[in-house]
């Protein structure tokens, strides 16, 4: 615990900096299935992610994708789950350009909110993304994301399939 709250600010704060050296922002929107796993699993169904990112192309395939993400679980076990959540992933592109094969790394935060007959939960916190794509072309793209919160010894894991569109 005490790593990741050393780390963690220290990486956010680095993120935060490197936009200022970057050539030019391009925005963007994203769709995804979402399949969680985990404890999140035993309270949610397949779900749909949709979104809007920033990114930042620093050159020899180095960049950083800011993202904003709404989540829609279906339901399950009486919990209607959904989650709102923003993240900044560093991402590196294989051929070295903004094109092709990449990999990203990052940290989000994330808002999760669980009805229930008996009750609301609500957890939020920062968690960890991994994950890879592929760009098609400077607009379009395909992408995989796993992202990981632990919550009061609650493991929120979810596996995003989408696309990606960037203007």
């Amino acid at each position: 615990m005490r790593f990741q709250r050393t780390f963690l600010p220290l990486l956010l704060v680095s993120l935060a900096a490197l936009p200022a050296s970057a050539q030019s922002v391009r925005f963007g929107v994203q769709g995804a299935l979402t399949l969680p796993a985990g404890d999140l699993a035993d309270s949610a169904n397949l779900g749909l992610d949709l979104g809007g990112h920033a990114r930042w192309d620093f050159g020899r395939g180095h960049g950083i994708m800011g993202r904003v993400d709404l989540n829609y679980y279906g339901q399950k076990n009486d919990f209607t789950t959904s989650s709102i959540g923003v993240g900044a992933d560093y991402t590196y592109h294989l051929e070295r350009t903004q094109l092709g094969f990449y990999f990203l790394a990052g940290v989000s935060l994330e808002r999760y909110h669980r009805d229930h007959p008996f009750g609301t939960l609500n957890d939020n916190g920062l968690g960890l993304d991994i994950g890879a794509g592929y760009d098609l072309n400077r607009n379009l793209g395909l992408q995989a994301r796993l992202t990981s919160h632990s919550f009061n010894h609650a493991n929120l894991t979810a596996l995003n399939l989408g696309v990606t569109y960037t203007f």
